[in-house]
C-alpha cells in the first residue's frame, strides 16, 4: 500500500493551501539530486525534455494534489500522470522513457514491473482528468488556495487515485 499523506500526518491536507501543504510535507525530505540522464528527459530547461517535463517544485505539488507519496510507486504514478496528462505524448515519447527508467536510469530511479504498472496507471489517470496540461500551469498563482479547490479544479479525485494504488 502507498504512503497516504493526510494519515501519516494526522492532519486534513486539503485544508491548507498549496504553499503550506508543500512546507510540512516536503521539508522533510530536502531537494534531491538529480542525476544528469533524469535532468536531461525530465526538466523543462532540457532542450531533449519529454512532454510532461515538470520542475521539481511543481512536481512535488503534483504529488500532493495527487495525494501521493514518497515511494518508487508513486513516483511512478506522478510521472505518469504528468505525461499522460500532456496532450503532445506520443507512443515514441512512451518507448524512450520506458527504456530509459528501465535500462539507463541508475538505482534507486529505475523502473520495477510494479513501477510500470503505477506509472501506466497514472497515465491513464493524467488523460482522463479535465484539465490538461498540468505541467505547465504556473502554480505560483495558486499558492493560497486550499488542496481541496485545487484538486476540484483541476478535476483530480483521490478516492479515483487511491483505487489505482490498490492494484
Amino acid at each position: 500500500m502507498a504512503f497516504d499523506l493526510d494519515k501519516a500526518f494526522q492532519i486534513d491536507i486539503a485544508q491548507m493551501n498549496l504553499r503550506k501543504a508543500h512546507s510540512l510535507v516536503f521539508r522533510l525530505h530536502g531537494e534531491p539530486k538529480m542525476p544528469f540522464v533524469i535532468w536531461l528527459l525530465e526538466n523543462p530547461n532540457s532542450i531533449m525534455a519529454l512532454p510532461g517535463k515538470i520542475s521539481l517544485l511543481h512536481h512535488d505539488y503534483i504529488h500532493i494534489l495527487l495525494d501521493r507519496g514518497i515511494s518508487s510507486q508513486d513516483e511512478a504514478f506522478v510521472i505518469g500522470f504528468t505525461m499522460g496528462n500532456d496532450l503532445k505524448t506520443n507512443q515514441l515519447h512512451l518507448f524512450i522513457y520506458e527504456f530509459f527508467a528501465k535500462f539507463i536510469y541508475p538505482v534507486p530511479y529505475n523502473f520495477s514491473k510494479l513501477d510500470f504498472i503505477s506509472f501506466k496507471l497514472g497515465f491513464i489517470y493524467g488523460r482522463k482528468i479535465k484539465i490538461k496540461q498540468i505541467s505547465e500551469i504556473n502554480f505560483e498563482l495558486y499558492q493560497n488556495e486550499t488542496i481541496g479547490f485545487l484538486r476540484d479544479f483541476f478535476g483530480i479525485n483521490t478516492d479515483e487515485s487511491k483505487l489505482l494504488q490498490e492494484y
